[in-house]
């Protein structure tokens, strides 16, 4: 006769998945001397921001097909199994912003010629 007791299971959500993936994420990125910062606003959609190529870069964790991925841009995406592959992405390139709060993002296209307006 077993001695433990099971009182309740524990099911993760998809939001406290998603916080520890980046979680594991930034760890991986601060390893290698990336910046990373996670937003974790009220609902379950925490993003990781970091920099890759001089520009600020949000992260997200979201599940597709049973699989875990990491997806920033217009089609980067690495699984979510491997922070350390996706760290190494996101981070390997030198860049000039070397902190996430160094300087405001600026316009780009067809609205770069407006004044800023403070």
């Amino acid at each position: 006769m077993s001695s433990i007791t099971t009182i309740g299971t524990y099911a993760p959500t998809p939001g406290s998945r998603r916080r520890t993936l980046l979680t594991d994420l930034a760890a991986e990125l601060h390893r290698i001397g990336a910046p990373a910062l996670i937003a974790h606003s009220s609902t379950d959609h925490p993003v990781l921001y970091t920099v890759r190529d001089g520009r600020r870069v949000a992260v997200l964790a979201v599940e597709y097909g049973g699989t875990w991925w990491f997806i920033w841009g217009k089609e980067n995406q690495v699984t979510a199994d491997r922070p350390d592959l996706a760290a190494r992405f996101l981070g390997g390139a030198k860049t000039a912003v070397t902190s996430l709060m160094d300087r405001r993002p600026r316009p780009r296209g067809s609205r770069a010629h407006l004044p800023a307006v403070a």
